[in-house]
């Protein structure tokens, strides 16, 4: 107890600690940007060239010049290219350039320079030209375009540090100076990044000791609802921990389940729609005005359930459920027991793990959840890949074990039986069990959601655990178990609910499995494969009539990987990859458009010739006329692929 409440204590001076008077962020970027208003009827291209340089022996540090076209309102979103795939690493100054489209849809043009983690990046002779009506370059004028005016007070005149909806937000990992290194003119743009590292921009890097605040609040998460069951909750006079554990397990896990739906009730989104929305907008307010977070919190889906969001969320949640068990106990001190509130919790929270997992085991059965390898895994050497990569592997190679994974968890579908529940939580508690260890001991950002199915779980079984302990490990008679007593209801009333719960069980299994059928033609196993679908190997690479024969190369392909319908995915000898969108208006013509990532405007026409296992191609890219061929690697070439399944093994196959 004593624990509790200097947790509580810290809890409380953290949240009405003020911030900063003067709004700074902390992360490993920073950017700079001025704007022009455009206005053209027809397709105009621009170009942004500068000059830059960088000065570092931070190997991730990177800088780039970036350009924006900000549409009308309604219109969509316009070009965008920051160099992600070209950063400028260089220690010599060289000029840059990044081009674009314009169109009559646009209305401003916005670009600059970003840059990322510890080193000196130079900027200097920003110059912005636009097309005119004959098709030739324009230059427009830039203001302090050679940054000749000095910096003061971190300001750069008449350009704009990055800003969030028109608040400027200094990045204090980053300083701006004026420098005499420069191209053209007295002075350039010097920017400073250091003491930048792996937790910059993090929750970790403000709170280094998250990690023991988040241990403390789980461990007596798991604590404090299992306090409910100090004496049984059958009896009609229940201890005062039961009721203290009861109060807190009631308003925790409600908010829990409210705000942490996860997808669990069917249409539920509607109803929480407008209170996320708002949460969403608080939780960052006391992140920034309260605790003084430095760095903006992300709120938006992302495919992470622990994000720095997630975890002051539940914090907020365990807060208010601390306090508003002691208002609770302060106010209803004469009340015996809490069986009426107790039925409809239990009921809530049995629905919420079962329909969750029976909707996560369904997309296992179907096997969308752990797709099979892909090329881009088969190649990828094991050192390369994260842990969760490496995870995700394993657990997509098979289809029998996804479909013995999927059975397991929708067997959670015996929660929603009062008769079945202590069965159905024995065997939910070892699937979460090992959901949540594989979530915490390969990294997968799904550990707040599985923590809380294992304590939830816990919470259902814990009134039946002395039982089921003596059936298992002694000879005592058992007593029965328990069945939670529902309150007195109309006929009516009951009659009306038995039906809502089939339906929610029909949906729940017939939706659910006949979406996820659906679903594995789009997205697993039953995907249409493209009609070039495969890995080709780049055996020669002609660039301008030279034979490229360094290994090294930036330039020289290594393989093509045509997998998905519409993209393409090359990988380079320098081990970097770039992704394209590809259109293919014929295959008799032997022509596809590629489109990179960066927008339409560096996109080539890659002509090929293809045979049963060759696929030779040329095109023309950025004024380099390139030939290359390529020899398709069969999916056989692969022994995780070919190896199979055997009954006898005489020598264990490790490789």
């Amino acid at each position: 107890m004593k624990k509790l409440i200097t947790l509580s204590t810290l809890l409380f001076i953290c949240l009405f600690t003020h911030g900063q008077e003067i709004k700074e962020v902390s992360r490993n970027w920073s950017a700079f940007s001025q704007s022009v208003e455009v206005s053209t009827n027809s397709e105009r291209k621009f170009k942004v060239v500068a000059h830059v340089k960088v000065e570092t022996e931070d190997p991730k540090a990177k800088a780039g010049i970036w350009a924006r076209v900000d549409n009308k309102p309604d219109q969509g979103r316009g070009f965008f290219d920051n160099m992600g795939n070209r950063p400028i690493k260089s220690n010599s100054w060289n000029s840059y350039t990044v081009q674009g489209i314009l169109n009559d849809k646009s209305e401003k043009l916005v670009f600059g320079g970003l840059f990322y983690n510890n080193g000196t990046f130079f900027y200097d002779k920003f110059e912005l030209y636009i097309e005119d009506d004959q098709g030739e370059f324009q230059q427009v004028d830039i203001k302090n375009a050679g940054f000749e005016t000095e910096i003061t007070d971190r300001i750069i005149p008449m350009w704009i540090r990055s800003n969030d909806k028109g608040v400027i937000t200094l990045a204090k990992e980053f300083t701006f100076t004026s420098s005499t290194d420069s191209v053209d003119g007295s002075y350039s743009l010097a920017i400073k990044g250091e003491g930048i590292s792996k937790s910059t921009g993090s929750m970790e890097s403000f709170f280094p000791n998250i990690g023991i605040i988040i241990t403390i609040v789980l461990i007596l998460l798991f604590i404090l609802p299992l306090i409910t069951y100090v004496s049984s909750t059958d009896n009609e006079k229940w201890s005062i921990w039961s009721r203290i554990g009861f109060r807190f397990s009631f308003i925790y896990f409600l908010l829990f389940i409210f705000f942490q739906n996860n997808g669990a009730y069917p249409f539920f989104y509607y109803l929480e729609q407008k209170p996320i929305e708002l949460m969403q907008k608080f939780v960052p307010w006391i992140g920034e005005h309260i605790l003084g977070i430095p760095f903006k919190l992300s709120t938006g889906p992302n495919g992470s359930g622990d994000t720095s969001y997630d975890y002051l969320l539940v914090f907020l949640f365990f807060l208010a459920a601390f306090v508003g068990t002691l208002v609770w106990s302060a106010i209803d001190k004469k009340r015996s027991n809490y069986k009426f509130l107790y039925y409809w919790l239990t009921t809530a929270l049995r629905y919420y793990v079962g329909l969750m997992l029976i909707s996560y085991g369904l997309i296992k059965v179907i096997q969308l959840q752990f797709s099979a390898p892909s090329f881009y895994r088969l190649l990828q050497p094991y050192g390369e890949s994260s842990p969760m990569g490496l995870a995700w592997t394993f657990l997509g190679f098979s289809e029998g074990y996804n479909l013995f994974m999927g059975i397991a968890e929708v067997l959670a579908g015996l929660l929603l039986f009062r008769r079945t529940t202590t069965f159905g939580a024995l065997i939910t508690l070892m699937t979460a069990m090992n959901v949540m260890a594989v979530n915490y001991f390969y990294d997968i950002p799904v550990k707040i959601i599985s923590t809380h199915l294992v304590i939830i779980t816990l919470f259902l079984l814990f009134r039946d655990l002395r039982k089921v302990m003596e059936f298992l490990v002694t000879n005592k008679q058992v007593e029965k178990l328990t069945i939670i007593t529902q309150p007195k209801l109309k006929k009516s009333i009951r009659i009306s609910l038995q039906v809502f719960k089939g339906l929610v069980i029909a949906y729940a299994f017939g939706y659910g499995f006949y979406d996820a059928l659906e679903s594995r033609e789009l997205y697993g196993r039953d995907l249409p494969k493209p009609p070039l679908h495969g890995v080709y190997e780049v055996t020669n690479f002609v660039v301008n009539g030279d034979t490229l024969t360094d290994y090294r190369s930036d330039k020289r392909w290594k393989n093509i990987r045509i997998e998905r319908e519409g993209s393409v995915q090359i990988e380079k000898m320098s081990k970097k990859r770039e992704n394209f969108s590809i259109k293919i208006d014929s295959l008799v013509d032997g022509k596809i458009k590629f489109i990179p990532s960066s927008g339409d405007v560096d996109s080539f026409d890659f002509y090929y010739t293809k045979t049963k296992n060759t696929l030779d191609f040329n095109f023309i890219h950025k004024n380099d006329t390139i030939h290359g061929q390529t020899t398709k690697m069969g999916e056989d070439k692969f022994l995780l692929v070919n190896r199979g399944f055997n009954w006898i093994n005489e020598r264990p196959y490790n490789r």
